[in-house]
């Protein structure tokens, strides 16, 4: 139980600290009355997450996961941007952790299964970002390659949600999109939150 605890509080705190980076760019800056509610969602999130997966290592990832995760969604649904400003710095911690992970349990195949998880995502999607019209744009390949690395380390079942599930739930994102009239068929839509939710699950249901 205090290790869920403690990989919720963590994911809060990273959550809160992490809020002013949205700010950087004026296209991409929330609103201050949303930081604690944000917050609290990562945590949340970190908790049940390591509570589901019950794989120690795998706290700090799930905590990273969400914290970032939320972030990026919020500011994906208001701007339908996801600034390299994050981004940069979700994939500066995430891959460290993932050493750490691989050092603590002796899974270095799951390091090498990460590597070519991030790799072969980012590729997906960098071509559908290539043959599509609007729909992908370069923020998503870059979050691809990112949540590819915990897909990859999750395994191929995990890694597959990642995929399968981001194409899923950002489709349904994007149908609401169009049902909401906010856009048209060559539209950029949100896929980042769709995304980030179905890494998280994959990562804390089948990693």
């Amino acid at each position: 139980m205090l290790p869920h605890l403690l990989t919720g509080v963590l994911a809060a705190g990273l959550g809160y600290a992490l809020f002013t980076l949205a700010g950087r760019d004026p296209r991409t800056a929330l609103p201050a009355s949303r930081r604690l509610p944000l917050s609290v969602l990562a945590g949340l999130l970190a908790g049940a997450g390591s509570a589901v997966n019950g794989q120690p290592w795998n706290g700090p990832l799930l905590a990273v996961l969400a914290a970032f995760g939320v972030l990026l969604g919020a500011i994906d649904l208001r701007s339908a941007l996801l600034p390299d400003a994050v981004l940069l710095r979700f994939t500066a911690v995430s891959v460290p952790l993932l050493l750490v992970a691989a050092a603590g349990t002796g899974r270095w195949s799951g390091l090498a299964g990460a590597a070519a998880g991030g790799a072969t995502l980012c590729a997906v999607y960098l071509l559908l970002a290539l043959i599509s019209a609007g729909g992908l744009g370069m923020g998503d390949v870059k979050l691809a390659a990112v949540l590819g690395l915990f897909g990859g380390w999750g395994g191929s079942a995990a890694w597959l949600g990642t995929l399968l599930g981001g194409f899923l739930l950002g489709g349904v994102v994007g149908l609401a999109v169009l049902l909401l009239r906010r856009g048209s068929r060559g539209s950029t839509f949100p896929f980042g939150p769709g995304m980030l939710l179905a890494a998280f699950a994959s990562l804390a249901l089948l990693g």
